[in-house]
């Protein structure tokens, strides 16, 4: 039996152990699919606090596991694939392996959906990025195209994305000008 269970080992995932960690919890962490989550596939993150000068996405990623780890947290490789939360204890269920837990934190944040065009893997970060909030910053006033074009019309703008590609329409406005 755990005190606490955490599936997601990005950014909230081991904030959250961090901080269970330190409050004597013994938490487990699941990895997920994405151990250290997307920033474990960032380069350069600038945007973080804390790093005036920024710092790699798996560097951070690393020293935020560490220090989960020097308060006791404990983590498990496997992706999630049931969770029982319809009665006390919790059963969590990853691969082959059964969980019970007092309380569970999901920190299992989000996954990249690729257009599995050719190369695409290998210019993520040389070009290619799959997150505007993250990214929009660098290719301010710079051409660019990908998931979602812009079709710039003064004084309105239209969009074109993937279809079912609503959060490309979202993340397409950080950056843009605005009037």
């Amino acid at each position: 039996m755990h005190n606490v269970v955490i599936i997601g080992s990005g950014c909230a995932g081991l904030t959250a152990a961090i901080y269970a960690g330190r409050a004597n919890l013994k938490p487990l962490v699941l990895d997920g699919h994405e151990p250290g989550g997307q920033l474990s596939l960032t380069t350069h993150v600038e945007n973080y606090p804390g790093f005036p000068d920024g710092i790699m996405g798996p560097e951070l990623i690393e020293n935020m596991r560490k220090q989960a780890q020097k308060f006791g947290a404990e983590f498990k490789a496997g992706a999630v694939t049931e969770v029982d939360v319809s009665k006390r204890p919790f059963k969590i269920i990853a691969g082959k392996d059964t969980y019970e837990a007092r309380s569970l934190i999901v920190a299992a944040g989000a996954s990249a959906r690729l257009l599995g065009l050719k190369g695409e893997r290998e210019l993520i970060g040389h070009g290619v990025s799959t997150c505007a909030t993250c990214d929009g910053y660098f290719f301010r006033g710079k051409p660019w195209s990908a998931a979602a074009i812009p079709l710039w019309k003064r004084p309105t703008f239209s969009l074109a994305t993937p279809a079912g590609s609503i959060s490309s329409t979202d993340e397409m406005s950080f950056g843009l000008p605005r009037s």
